[in-house]
C-alpha cells in the first residue's frame, strides 16, 4: 500500500505543472512509457492522477471566473473581488487571475490526457482496461478544449508531450474538429456503466461513460451550430445525441433521472443523484471520493462572514420566473446576520451591504446538511463534499428540445414534452403547442439559463449561452446603461459594477479574455 501511495503521488507531481512548465521541464528523470505503463497498476495510477487534475480545474473558483462574463452573474466590485468584478465589466485583462487560472489548470489536464494516450495502449492489460483509461483521457481533453476554445478562440492544440516553446495557434475549426474525434472515440469505446470504486460511487457512475459522452457531444455539437461558426447544421447532430441519451433513459439503459423536487438538485443529502451526467469529485483518495470542495461559502455574502464571488445579476433575478426553482436558486430571503433568531429580510433591504440577489448552490446548514434559508449557513467550513454537476440531465432534456426546434424550423412532440417536464418541475405551465421554431427554440434557451443560473462550474454556463446565439454584445449594451430596475414596488436598484463611459464594444476582443501574460512571454504566437 505504501508503495501504491508513494507512485500515485509522484504521478501526480509529474502531472501536476502548469502550461509554462510544460514547456520548461527538464526531461531528465521523468517516468517514461520503458518505465512506466508496464503493468495494470500503473495505468490505473495514470488514470487517477489525471482525474486529481481534473478536480484541481474547479477546486477554487479562480479557474471559473470567465462565467462572470455572463448576465446571470455580478460580483462586488470592492473587496478582492476586482477580478471577478473585472470580467464582469467586459475588461478582463492578461494578469486577471481568473484568466491565468482558467488557461494553465486545463492545459495541465491536457497535458496528463496527453501522457495517458500517448503510452496507455502499450500496457500489458486486456482491452477493456486500456479503453477506459484512454477513453477518460480523451474524454477530458476534449472538454478541456472545449472550454478553451470558447474562452480564448484560436488556442494552441496539443496532442502530444513534445517540448515545445512556440506552439502555433488552431483555428477555431480545427480545435472544435479534435474534440469531436475525442468525444466520438468515446462514445465507441466506453461502457454504459460501472460496477465498482473508483469508476463507480454510491450508486453514480463517477468515470465517464458512453451516455456521458454523448450529451457532451450534444453540448458541443449546439456550440458549433452558433457564433463563431454558425454550422447550424450541427443542430440536426446536437439533437441526435441528446436525443440517443434520452432514449437510452427512457427504456432503461441509462441511469439519468430527473429529480423530482428542484430543492435536492444541488443538495447534500442528494450529492450522487443520477440527475448528474457528468460530475468532479473532489478527491486525493479517489477511491472514496472523499475530498470536499472548497466553494461552501461562494455565494454566501461577505456581509454574512461568506465569500461572496458571485452574486446575482438584477435584471436575470427579476425575470427569472417564481417557483420552486427560484427558490431553489436565490435566497428568497436574507437571514440578518446569519444568526439563529435573526429577521428575515429582502436583499434589497437598506441594512444588507451588497444589495443584489443571493445564489445559494453551494451553501449548506450548520450540520452540513441541506440548507434552509430560514437558519444560519455554515461558515466555519472552508470545504464540502458537494460534487460539481458539470451536466446535469434537465439541460440534455433542453438541449434536445432547442436543437430540435431550431434544426428542424418547428418543435416536435418530443420536444414539447422535454421542455414541459423541465417547466413542470419549476412550478411552471406547460408550453402550448402550435408555437413556431424560433420562439420555441429561445424558450428552451431561457429555460437552460435558469437551470444553470448562478452555477459558474457548469459545462456550459449562461455565458456560453449566450455566446453561442450573440447576446453578449446586448448584455453589454445593458450592462453599460444600468438602467434602475424595481425589484418592489416602489423600490429600484442598480448594478454595483459599472462598465467606464469610456468602455466601448470591441466585438471578438469583448468576448474572448487575453491570452494570459505568464505564457505569451513563452509564445510569441499568443497575441491578438
Amino acid at each position: 500500500m505504501k508503495a501504491k501511495y508513494i507512485l500515485y503521488t509522484l504521478g501526480i507531481a509529474l502531472l501536476s505543472s502548469s502550461c509554462s512548465d510544460f514547456l520548461d521541464e527538464d526531461p531528465k528523470g521523468k517516468l517514461t512509457p520503458g518505465t512506466f505503463f508496464s503493468t495494470q497498476e500503473e495505468l490505473t495510477m495514470a488514470t487517477y492522477a489525471l482525474y486529481k487534475n481534473v478536480c484541481l480545474t474547479q477546486t477554487n473558483t479562480n479557474p471559473t471566473i470567465p462565467s462572470w462574463l455572463g448576465d446571470d452573474v455580478t460580483a462586488n466590485p470592492g473587496s478582492n473581488k476586482q477580478a471577478y468584478a473585472e470580467v464582469d465589466a467586459f475588461r478582463g485583462s492578461d494578469a486577471n487571475k481568473g484568466v491565468e487560472a482558467a488557461w494553465s489548470t486545463s492545459y495541465v489536464v491536457i497535458k496528463a490526457a496527453n501522457y495517458i494516450i500517448e503510452n496507455g495502449a502499450k500496457t500489458p492489460t486486456t482491452q477493456e482496461e486500456i479503453n477506459i483509461a484512454l477513453g477518460q483521457a480523451k474524454y477530458w481533453r476534449a472538454v478541456h478544449y472545449f472550454w478553451l476554445v470558447r474562452r480564448w478562440g484560436a488556442i494552441p492544440l496539443i496532442l502530444d508531450t513534445e517540448v515545445n516553446y512556440e506552439r502555433p495557434l488552431a483555428n477555431i475549426q480545427d480545435v472544435y474538429n479534435q474534440i469531436v474525434k475525442d468525444l466520438q472515440d468515446c462514445v465507441a469505446t466506453l461502457p454504459t456503466d460501472y460496477s465498482k470504486p473508483p469508476q463507480k460511487f454510491q450508486g453514480a457512475n463517477i468515470f465517464i461513460t458512453k451516455q456521458a459522452a454523448q450529451a457532451t457531444l450534444a453540448a458541443v455539437y449546439m456550440a458549433m451550430a452558433g457564433w463563431p461558426l454558425k454550422q447550424t447544421q450541427y443542430y440536426a447532430s446536437a439533437a441526435e445525441q441528446a436525443k440517443a441519451v434520452i432514449d437510452g433513459v427512457n427504456s432503461g439503459t441509462y441511469e439519468y433521472i430527473l429529480e423530482p423536487e428542484y430543492k435536492y438538485v444541488y443538495a447534500p443529502s442528494h450529492n450522487y443523484t443520477n440527475e448528474t451526467v457528468v460530475g468532479i469529485n473532489f478527491s486525493s483518495a479517489v477511491g472514496t471520493w472523499s475530498e470536499d470542495s472548497q466553494m461552501t461559502n461562494s455565494h454566501l455574502f461577505e456581509s454574512l462572514t461568506g465569500w461572496g464571488d458571485a452574486l446575482g445579476e438584477i435584471k436575470f433575478w427579476k425575470e427569472f420566473p417564481t417557483g420552486p426553482r427560484k427558490d431553489a436558486t436565490y435566497n428568497p430571503k436574507i437571514l440578518e446576520g446569519n444568526k439563529e433568531g435573526g429577521k428575515l429580510l429582502d436583499w434589497w433591504d437598506e441594512s444588507i451591504p451588497e444589495q443584489q440577489p443571493m445564489f445559494c448552490a453551494f451553501t449548506i446548514s450548520e450540520d452540513g446538511g441541506d440548507y434552509d434559508y430560514t437558519k444560519p449557513a455554515n461558515t466555519s467550513l472552508m470545504t464540502n463534499d458537494h460534487r460539481h454537476r458539470l451536466i446535469r440531465y434537465s439541460e440534455v432534456l433542453l438541449w434536445y428540445a432547442e436543437a430540435q426546434a431550431r434544426a428542424e424550423g418547428t418543435p416536435n412532440a418530443m420536444a414539447y414534452e422535454c421542455i414541459n417536464l423541465v417547466r413542470e418541475r419549476a412550478g411552471l405551465e406547460p408550453l402550448q403547442s402550435g408555437m413556431n421554431g424560433e420562439t420555441f427554440a429561445n424558450a428552451a434557451l431561457k429555460e437552460h439559463g435558469w437551470e444553470v443560473a448562478g452555477y459558474f462550474v457548469a459545462l456550459v454556463t449562461r455565458r456560453d449561452d449566450q455566446m453561442r446565439m450573440e447576446l453578449l454584445e446586448q448584455t453589454f449594451n445593458e450592462r453599460k446603461a444600468n438602467a434602475a430596475i424595481e425589484v418592489a414596488p416602489g423600490i429600484v436598484r442598480k448594478e454595483k459594477v459599472e462598465l467606464p463611459a469610456s468602455l466601448t464594444w470591441q466585438g471578438e476582443k469583448s468576448i474572448y479574455l487575453p491570452y494570459p501574460a505568464s505564457d505569451a512571454q513563452l509564445n510569441s504566437n499568443l497575441t491578438r
